[in-house]
């Protein structure tokens, strides 16, 4: 009987899939090119691996296609508040054939591949959806909310939140978590 059990056990285990959002259908390498800020984020722990304990959250993308093609995007932040230390990390992002889906590479070794997804994309703001499965049936994923400024207004970021849940992104129903924007550009105009 015990066998009997151990052998159903990993039937037993859920088994979550990433979804696979459709891209933002105006998406362009031009039209992200530069840096954004993070207002906020949805994320599972495993998500948040790079971003645990982040404050003044940043992102520059750049890629020499500017229409089509592979790119990269460096993120930033500072350990815990906006005089913490300053670290980064850098991934390439082959483009997989549909503008504003990538496969996420992280510059360090074993990192696995990432699909990343442009799920919208605007002149101010744009929402950012990555997942990964893992061998054990569970993902990770990240709805990242990012701006050109460094905050939005209340509606807006209200309204890029509904449409992140509106599209079953949050698969988890976990909750949003605002990014700590002030005081970390003091040097900026």
């Amino acid at each position: 009987m015990l066998a009997l059990l151990l052998a159903l056990l990993p039937l037993a285990v859920s088994s979550e899939e990433c979804i696979k959002p459709q891209p933002d259908p105006t998406f362009t390498n031009a039209a992200y090119e530069g840096t954004w800020y993070e207002v906020g984020k949805i994320q599972t722990p495993g998500g948040a691996a790079f971003q645990k304990d982040c404050v003044c959250d940043a992102l520059v993308f750049h890629s020499d296609e500017p229409v089509q093609g592979d790119g990269e995007v460096t993120y930033a932040c500072r350990y815990k508040t906006v005089d913490g230390i300053f670290t980064n990390m850098t991934a390439d992002l082959i483009y997989d054939g549909t503008p504003g889906n990538f496969n996420q590479k992280f510059r360090f070794p074993f990192a696995p591949l990432t699909d990343y997804n442009l799920v919208l994309l605007d002149e101010d703001a744009a929402i950012e959806y990555d997942c990964s499965p893992h061998a054990d049936g569970t993902i990770d994923y990240c709805i990242h909310f990012i701006s050109r400024t460094p905050s939005l207004s209340e509606d807006r970021l209200q309204a890029l939140i509904d449409l992140a849940l509106g599209m079953g992104l949050n698969t988890q129903d976990l909750a949003y978590k605002a990014n700590i924007q002030d005081g970390c550009w003091r040097c900026e105009s």
